[in-house]
C-alpha cells in the first residue's frame, strides 16, 4: 500500500512537470488522463523489474538455496494451489544445517522458509514480537471471524492472553472431561446407527466437525450450539455461512488478503458475508443476552471459568458486544478446525495401521472396563502411556496445521542472516515435525514408541504443532484433552479401516490442512465391548 501511494505522488509530480514543460492545458481532464498513463506505466515497468530483475540481482536473499519457482508471477503459490506445502521440508532434506532457504512470493516478493532449530527459536521465542502475522493473512481472516486473540498484536496480544490464560489452565481443563464426554456419547449414537446393520462406509470430517464445534462452544463459552442433534438452528447456520467462504470460495479470502478496501466492495461473496454476519451478530447478542445476567451473578471459578464469562466480568477493558463476538467466532473456528482435522488424520493413520490401533483399543478397555460411562477423569486419560504416543505421533506425523507465516517489523539478524524489515518468513511446522536430525531417517514413519525414545526427550521442536513461545497456541491442553477422549471412546467401540486398500486421501489447506474429500473410511461396531 505504502508502494502505491508513494508512486501515485511521484506520478502525480511527473504530470504536474510534463505539463509546465511542454505548455500544455491545465484542464482536471488532461491532468487526470495523463495522471492514469504515466501510472499504468510506471506500475508496468515496476512489476517487470519486481519479477524478472529484482529476485535475482537485487533482493538480499538471492543467495540463499531457493525452492525452484514454478511459476513467474505466482511463485510457489501455484504450488499451494495444487495442495502441496512441503516446501520447508523439502528444502531441509536437500540442504540440511542451512537456516532459511528461499520461498518466491507473488510477484517475486521477498519470502525466507526458517529451516533449523535455531532459527525458528530466534524467530518465534528470543524475536517474538519482532515478527506479527502479515497484513495480507490478517486482513483476510479479519474479512471473516474480525479481530481476535490471533491477529492482535504486541501489547494488545500480551493483554488478552494473561486475561484468557485462566480459562485454559490446567486444572480448569481437566473438569471438561465429563462435558466433552457428553458431546461424545452424542455422536456415538449416531456411528452406531450407521453401523446397525454392519459395516459401513462413511466420511468422517463432517461429522468430527459438528462434534468439535459443540464442543468447543459448550467449554469455551458454556453454550450448547446443538450441532450434533440438529445442524438446524440460527447460530450454526450462521456460523457455517461464516465459514463457508474460507473452504468453498477461496477467492474471496485471497482478494481481500491481498487487495485492500475489496471487503467493501458490493461482490456476491461480500454481500453473502454481511448476510451471514448480521445473522450471526443476531444470534450472538442472543445468546449474550440469556448468559449476562447469570455471569454477574456467581464468581468466574471452577466450571464457570469459560471465556464468555471472563470477558463479560473484565473490568479493565470494558469489552463491548462486537468484540466478544470476534473472540467466540476465532475461537469457534480455529478451535474446532484444528480438532476435526486432528481426530481425521489419527483416524486414517489408524485404519492404516492396524496393530496400532488393536494396541491402543486393547489399553483403553483396560483402563476402562465399563466403556464411555467409566472416561470421567482426565488424569485417567491422562496415565494412558501408548494413547499419549498416539496422540502426539498423529500431531507430529500428519499436523493439521503444516506451516504458518510472520513478517518481520524490524531489521533483525538471525543465524547470521539479516531479515530486513517488511520479509515474510514461513515457519514449516512440517519440516520441524520430520526433521531426521530430530528424529532419524525413519522421521517420516508413523511410529508412537519413538515417544519412548532418546530422541524424544528434550526435543521441544521435535513437535512443533502449536508453536512454541509467547504466541504457542493457547488451547494446546483442551484440544489434546478433546482429542483423546475421542480416541479413548471411538477406537473402544469401533473399529476404523480404509475404505479401499492403499486408500488415497487428498487433503487441503487454508485455516487446517484435511482430507478434502471428507475422509470416508470402513467403519465397524465392536459389539463385544458396551
Amino acid at each position: 500500500m505504502a508502494f502505491i501511494t508513494t508512486l501515485a505522488i511521484a506520478t502525480g509530480a511527473i504530470d504536474i512537470a510534463y505539463h509546465f514543460a511542454f505548455g500544455l492545458p491545465l484542464t482536471p481532464s488532461g491532468l487526470f488522463f495523463r495522471f492514469l498513463l504515466f501510472f499504468t506505466v510506471a506500475f508496468f515497468m515496476y512489476g517487470l523489474y519486481h519479477i524478472f530483475i529484482y529476485p535475482y540481482h537485487f533482493s538480499p536473499y538471492r543467495n540463499l538455496p531457493a525452492v525452484p519457482n514454478p511459476h513467474w508471477l505466482w511463485g510457489n503459490y501455484v504450488e499451494y494451489g495444487n495442495h502441496h506445502y512441503s516446501q520447508g521440508l523439502d528444502m531441509a532434506s536437500k540442504h540440511p544445517g542451512t537456516p532459511f532457504t528461499r520461498f518466491y512470493g507473488v510477484m517475486g516478493m521477498d519470502q525466507i522458509i526458517a529451516e533449523t532449530v535455531e532459527a525458528n527459536r530466534q524467530i518465534l521465542q528470543n524475536h517474538c514480537y519482532k515478527f506479527m502475522k502479515p497484513v495480507s493473512v490478517s486482513r483476510g481472516f479479519k474479512a471473516v471471524i474480525g479481530n481476535g486473540i490471533f491477529f492482535s498484536e504486541g501489547e494488545d496480544h500480551k493483554f488478552q492472553r494473561r486475561l484468557l490464560n485462566p480459562s485454559f489452565a490446567p486444572a480448569h481443563i481437566k473438569t471438561l472431561v465429563p462435558t466433552f464426554m457428553s458431546k461424545i456419547k452424542m455422536m456415538i449414537e449416531i456411528y452406531d446407527q450407521k453401523t446397525a446393520n454392519g459395516p459401513a462406509v462413511f466420511t468422517q470430517v463432517p461429522l468430527l466437525s459438528r462434534l468439535a464445534l459443540d464442543a468447543i462452544g459448550e467449554t469455551s463459552f458454556g453454550v450448547n450450539l446443538h450441532a450434533i442433534d440438529t445442524e438446524d438452528n440460527e447460530l450454526v447456520r450462521a456460523y457455517h455461512r461464516l465459514s463457508a467462504p474460507i473452504e468453498e470460495d477461496p477467492m474471496f479470502f485471497y482478494l481481500n488478503s491481498f487487495v485492500p478496501g475489496w471487503r467493501h466492495m458490493p461482490t456476491a461473496s461480500n454481500k453473502r458475508m454481511d448476510a451471514s454476519k448480521a445473522i450471526f451478530k443476531n444470534a450472538c447478542r442472543e445468546v449474550l443476552l440469556n448468559r449476562v445476567n447469570d455471569v454477574y451473578e456467581r464468581k468466574v471459578e471452577g466450571k464457570d471459568r469459560d471465556l464468555l464469562s471472563i470477558l463479560l466480568k473484565d473490568e479493565q477493558h470494558k469489552w463491548t458486544v462486537e468484540e466478544i463476538e470476534n473472540q467466540l467466532m476465532t475461537i469457534l473456528l480455529a478451535g474446532h478446525e484444528t480438532t476435526a482435522g486432528a481426530v481425521s488424520w489419527a483416524l486414517l493413520n489408524l485404519a492404516r495401521n492396524q496393530e496400532i490401533q488393536d494396541r491402543l483399543r486393547n489399553e483403553i478397555r483396560a483402563a476402562f472396563p465399563g466403556g464411555t460411562k467409566d472416561m470421567t477423569d482426565a488424569d485417567q486419560l491422562d496415565a494412558l502411556k501408548f494413547l499419549n504416543n498416539v496422540l502426539r505421533e498423529t500431531l507430529r506425523h500428519s499436523s493439521p496445521i503444516p506451516l504458518t507465516v510472520r513478517e518481520a517489523i524490524e531489521d533483525v539478524y538471525i543465524e547470521g542472516v539479516l531479515i530486513t524489515k517488511g520479509t515474510i518468513v514461513q515457519i514449516s511446522i512440517e519440516a520441524l515435525n520430520k526433521s531426521t536430525e530430530l528424529w532419524g531417517p525413519d522421521a517420516d514413519v508413523f511410529d508412537p514408541d519413538r515417544w519412548d525414545t532418546p530422541a524424544a526427550k528434550n526435543n521441544t521442536y521435535g513437535m512443533s504443532t502449536f508453536i512454541h513461545g509467547a504466541r504457542s497456541c493457547l488451547g494446546r491442553r483442551l484440544a489434546e484433552l478433546e482429542i483423546k477422549c475421542i480416541l479413548s471412546a471411538f477406537i473402544s467401540r469401533f473399529k476404523f479401516e480404509e475404505a479401499v486398500k492403499n486408500q488415497v486421501v487428498p487433503q487441503d489447506f487454508l485455516i487446517t490442512c484435511k482430507p478434502s474429500d471428507g475422509l470416508p473410511l470402513k467403519v465397524t461396531r465392536l459389539a463385544e465391548y458396551d
